[in-house]
């Protein structure tokens, strides 16, 4: 990820955003999901390093087991999975409504603001 930000910000710098290399520009599409990914894996990582633990007989099943009741590990699985789903499906829209968006060149906010000076800004209220 960090090589390919300065790939990114290199290739910016000498060519300019409207000339990017195809293959940037599909290594950075292909990198969208990449925070999701290393944080599932560093999860991952976590919960399966404690079972060597228990393989070479550091620990007993009884020792790595918390005094949990079920229903609550259910519990908590559930909201986190549900919690999970949500934020990628909104990760999910918002780039697929900025990249909608962008194909059609549209601009993202289509409120108009006043130009330089043609806004007046009165300091005192009934002035």
């Amino acid at each position: 990820m960090l090589l390919l930000s300065w790939a990114g910000a290199y290739a910016l710098r000498r060519r300019g955003a409207g000339n990017m290399p195809k293959i940037l520009l599909l290594a950075f599409s292909g990198m969208a999901f990449s925070g999701w990914i290393a944080t599932l894996a560093g999860w991952y990582t976590t919960e399966i390093g404690r079972q060597p633990w228990l393989v070479q007989g550091v620990m007993t099943t009884k020792e790595a087991v918390a005094q949990v009741p079920a229903g609550m590990v259910l519990s908590t699985l559930i909201i986190y999975l549900v919690v999970y789903a949500a934020l990628i499906l909104a990760y999910m829209g918002t780039i697929t409504y900025l990249a909608w968006k962008a194909t059609r060149n549209e601009p993202l906010s289509s409120r108009q603001y006043p130009r330089s000076g043609e806004a007046e800004v009165r300091l005192v209220p009934g002035e």
